[in-house]
């Protein structure tokens, strides 16, 4: 999804480009998703921090989450990788555990790819992406017990993309129409609606069009209950994963003691020795990555949590958009008016997830900080922003307030928090093996690897590319001479001295120059 542009406006500042992110700041924002915190792994740390391992995952979201998961379910089973993941905060108390929920792949993008990346590229990141919510799914019933799979809610949804413009819609429904031509399997799951049907469907008085995709590929989940639930998972069958909470990595040296080449891992809490490194730590990662500072930039994201007016349907009510029912799972938005929007229900309490929508913070918040609260325009915004899209008589009057709860406002809007996403250079992830060049640094029987960097787009990237990832690691773990990459996966989306060395082209909007000087 091109998400750059949004982002950047939202973080034009003095500090935005060419800059060490440091460390994920103490005390961020609040989290509607972090409520109420795991009691088990929030705040987890082994009892003695692992001092020899195979791999250190730097970072405790869906990326490093998945990267773990996948090299333990896909590595050997007689003797499983030794995995150490640290995280600076709590467990996924970055990017993870603050964004949207949404499982929305939005296939239109493959036009944008298709000149610059090839066609054939372009259809495997279409094709990858539309998996994502199925893959999630499969991932919840084969590792999670009942409790966790209740927790996570992973679940297909009434999936709705909405325009306000005709010139913005049409220009997207011509681009769906060479996704239906070219990527049948693709295009088959959208429907265009348009009109007064496309406005009895929304309930939204100002929409001109809409998209719809099919349950196959739109859906959502509860992020960090699922992360959490995985881990603990994780943790409780393969006794050589570790998670290691308030342990923030400090610095990472080559070690050639012993006659072994491995890496170093300073933490806050000791060293731990490894043959390879992970990081996947988003949008903090240049603070160990000084080389990719131009490469990785950063954006804040701003989010909430919101009732909604006693005439907004509960999930599994709405007017139906596909077949002659609305799903249980409820309804979730992409609003393209001026500056894109997310809107994105909860089923069991009705309360809907919203974020996005203005920009400019000017010069005073680093992009990096999900520790200062929602500045107040911004927050003006999200707290209004349903009855103006719903209209005031879709609307209706506001709901009973929601009983007592820590952290939980009583009122309409019961949380705002902040995130940050990491934006790359050229618009695609950057996943695989750093070259020694970008680091500094060199192992023999192993290496630095990269996973992340989604510009916006991670719920529907995060999950295979940590798959990818996975592979690639396994098979250098199998000593092959070079790393091994799944069919599906994307050359744009893998590291390399070549892709590195490109001139940033991070903007999609003349007017802003180039962004990364």
């Amino acid at each position: 999804m091109r998400f750059q542009y949004f982002f950047v406006v939202a973080s034009l500042s003095q500090y935005a480009f060419a800059a060490d992110p440091g460390l994920p700041m103490d005390n961020p924002t609040i989290s509607f998703w972090q409520l109420p915190p795991n009691p088990d792994l929030a705040d987890l740390q082994s009892k003695t921090l692992p001092r020899d391992v195979d791999v250190v995952i730097i970072g405790s979201g869906i990326t490093g989450t998945g990267v773990a998961r996948w090299l333990l379910r896909d590595g050997s089973q007689e003797r499983p990788l030794r995995i150490a993941m640290v995280e600076a905060r709590q467990s996924c108390s970055g990017a993870t555990g603050r964004n949207a929920g949404h499982i929305r792949p939005l296939p239109w993008d493959y036009v944008v790819d298709k000149p610059i990346i090839g066609a054939a590229d372009a259809a495997k990141i279409a094709r990858l992406k539309a998996r994502h919510y199925s893959e999630y799914a499969k991932a919840a019933k084969e590792d999670l017990d009942a409790d966790g799979r209740d927790a996570a809610e992973v679940r297909a949804m009434d999936s709705i993309d909405a325009w306000f413009t005709d010139d913005a819609f049409n220009e997207v429904v011509q681009k769906l129409e060479v996704v239906k031509q070219e990527l049948p399997d693709i295009g088959k799951e959208w429907t265009i609606i348009s009109g007064d049907e496309a406005r009895e469907k929304t309930l939204m008085p100002g929409v001109v069009g809409i998209a719809v995709q099919s349950v196959k590929s739109g859906g959502a989940m509860w992020p960090y209950r699922f992360v959490t639930n995985m881990q603990a998972a994780l943790l409780k069958k393969y006794p050589s994963f570790s998670l290691d909470t308030h342990t923030p990595v400090l610095n990472i040296t080559s070690n050639t003691s012993g006659g072994q080449s491995r890496f170093d891992v300073e933490t806050s809490r000791g060293i731990i020795r490894t043959r390879h490194v992970v990081h996947a730590a988003g949008a903090w990662a240049p603070h160990l990555l000084r080389n990719l500072e131009k490469q990785i930039t950063q954006a804040r994201w701003h989010m909430g949590a919101t009732a909604a007016g006693d005439r907004i349907p509960d999930a599994g009510h709405w007017p139906a958009v596909s077949g002659n029912s609305s799903q249980p799972g409820g309804r979730e938005f992409g609003l393209w008016r001026d500056y894109y929007s997310t809107l994105t229900q909860l089923p069991k309490s009705g309360l809907f997830i919203v974020g996005g929508g203005v920009a400019g913070e000017g010069e005073e918040v680093p992009p990096w900080d999900d520790h200062t609260p929602v500045e107040p325009v911004i927050a003006s915004y999200l707290n209004g922003m349903m009855p103006t899209f719903f209209g005031y008589d879709n609307w209706g009057a506001e709901r009973p307030a929601t009983p007592p709860q820590e952290h939980v406002y009583p009122g309409r809007t019961k949380a705002l928090w902040t995130g940050v996403d990491a934006i790359s250079w050229d618009s695609y992830p950057l996943v695989g093996a750093l070259p020694t060049n970008v680091t500094g640094r060199e192992a023999k029987d192993g290496a630095e690897w990269i996973c992340g960097v989604y510009s916006g787009d991670g719920m529907p990237s995060a999950w295979m590319a940590a798959k990818g990832l996975s592979t690639a690691i396994l098979s250098a773990e199998r000593n092959e001479a070079n790393q091994t990459w799944p069919e599906w996966f994307p050359n744009a989306w893998i590291v390399s001295a070549e892709r590195l060395s490109k001139p940033c082209v991070n903007s999609t909007d003349p007017s802003l120059g180039n962004l990364c000087q």
